[in-house]
């Protein structure tokens, strides 16, 4: 048995911070590329213990960025006309938390 997994995060694009894991990005996506309010970030998490967590928000091209924002990646939507940036943020006061935001049990393993 393995101590690590790749987990699925889904993060809303609606200007707010949301919390996915704290491991390793290895892809940023649009998985359904016609869901245009829905991008998915794939991290190498633990298996064992609670899953670390940071704040991420999404940003479209050309759209202002806060001054501690760290790009993670970027998806395309719609066949490329709609590109959004996946950047982590260091600081945030509060994070919204919804089920979306956690990892996608049956893609985990």
């Amino acid at each position: 048995m393995t101590d690590r997994a790749v987990l699925k995060w889904m993060v809303a694009v609606d200007d707010r911070p949301h919390k996915i894991g704290g491991g390793q990005v290895i892809h940023v996506g649009c998985q359904d590329p016609l869901d245009v309010d829905l991008v998915t970030v794939w991290t190498v998490e633990q298996r064992q213990g609670p899953v670390p967590k940071r704040a991420v928000q999404v940003f479209g091209t050309g759209q202002p960025l806060p001054f501690d924002a760290e790009p993670l990646g970027t998806a395309l939507a719609m066949g490329g006309r709609l590109v959004w940036h996946v950047c982590a943020l260091t600081q945030v006061g509060t994070v919204n938390t919804n089920e979306r935001e956690q990892p996608d049990d049956q893609e985990a393993r």
